[in-house]
């Protein structure tokens, strides 16, 4: 089976990064996209960080690390406490789709059905592999690139530069606060896919420090064209300027249709975002457990997310939920990846 080239793995964290996008909000104001772009090179070190414990052992099995690394128990605990932190992500990933459709459907459809399809979605794409998942992540992002320029085109002349202005207005101190946010989520899930794609040497980390960049790029470039077309309080004012941006472009109801094709590439980020997730869940539960079967995996966590994302279906609790996750998620990818690095650095050296 051929490996997965560091082409491929670029790829495959951008789409993931690029669903992010979809929810992304205009609440830093007009010196957001400064912000993306801090986060974006910030998140190069976290990358390296994750990939480290793989290359030490270029042949192995990311998820069979903490167990040779901490031992038994300890492997074991390592293990579900990472499932329990994928679980979370998997139930935000999931929950701001739904409220993303809800919201622009004018809420015709039940949360529970949009819940479960985006689940299946997710499931089904998880059970062919990462491998197959690389093999259509490559044409996903030239497709989400080509409708952002088609966008980018099409609006220009409407774009008023003048409501950068005055850059960093709300001055420097702030900003690591709001660097960090970003910095955790969604720049800090590329833990998830250095784990899933880990064991193939160098590569993967040189494709994952790739798509930070790029990722880094394409949604500040969102983030600035969101502030020009809307204006830095129009923007703040609306719960996804990413989609309420169509609305003020001069080019009728065929470019509303073409924004809905834009939405609908970024829902698919959204499930590939999702399937990595639960990729990454299944591995964890298999590796502390005795349960070697995905889709009983899989399974489980559907019928346990549905009615933890049920529960938290609105727009507040998923705010609070989303803050929370952004404070604590980073430290503990962190403290996962340099204490799972630092004991095999030391196996392998002793």
């Amino acid at each position: 089976m051929n490996p997965i080239s560091s082409r491929q793995v670029t790829g495959v964290l951008l789409v993931v990064l690029s669903g992010w996008s979809l929810t992304m909000t205009a609440q830093d104001g007009r010196d957001g996209w400064i912000v993306l772009l801090l986060a974006g090179l910030c998140s190069l070190p976290v990358a390296a960080l994750c990939c480290l414990a793989s290359e030490r052992m270029p042949q192995g099995d990311w998820f069979q690390l903490p167990r040779a690394a901490f031992g038994t128990v300890g492997g074991a605990l390592y293990m579900w406490t990472l499932a329990a932190l994928a679980f979370w992500s998997l139930c935000m990933t999931v929950l701001s789709g739904v409220i993303f459709l809800r919201t622009v459907s004018g809420g015709i459809w039940p949360v529970w059905l949009l819940t479960a399809a985006l689940l299946v979605c997710a499931a089904a794409s998880a059970q062919h592999g990462v491998r197959q998942l690389a093999l259509w992540a490559q044409p996903m992002v030239w497709l989400v690139v080509l409708a952002l320029l088609l966008s980018l085109v099409l609006s220009w002349k409407q774009l008023d530069f003048y409501e950068l202005r005055p850059i960093l207005s709300g001055g420097v101190k702030d900003l690591p606060k709001r660097v960090y946010l970003l910095l955790s989520a969604p720049f800090g899930e590329v833990f998830y896919a250095a784990a899933v794609l880990g064991g193939q040497g160098t590569r993967i980390r040189n494709g994952l420090l790739r798509a930070c960049v790029l990722a880094g790029v394409l949604l500040s470039v969102l983030y600035l064209r969101n502030i020009c077309l809307l204006g830095a309080e129009g923007a703040r004012g609306v719960l996804y300027p990413s989609y309420t941006a169509a609305s003020v472009l001069s080019f009728g109801e065929a470019f509303q249709r073409g924004e809905v094709l834009i939405s609908g590439s970024l829902l698919v980020c959204t499930v590939a975002r999702a399937a990595l997730i639960l990729s990454f869940f299944a591995g964890c539960v298999q590796a502390g457990s005795t349960c070697r079967k995905s889709r009983g995996v899989w399974l489980g966590a559907i019928l346990a997310g549905l009615p933890c994302i049920l529960c938290a279906g609105s727009n507040q609790a998923f705010g609070m939920a989303q803050e929370l996750y952004q404070i604590l998620f980073l430290p503990v990818v962190v403290l996962a990846a340099g204490a799972l690095f630092a004991k095999v650095h030391t196996k392998s050296g002793s």
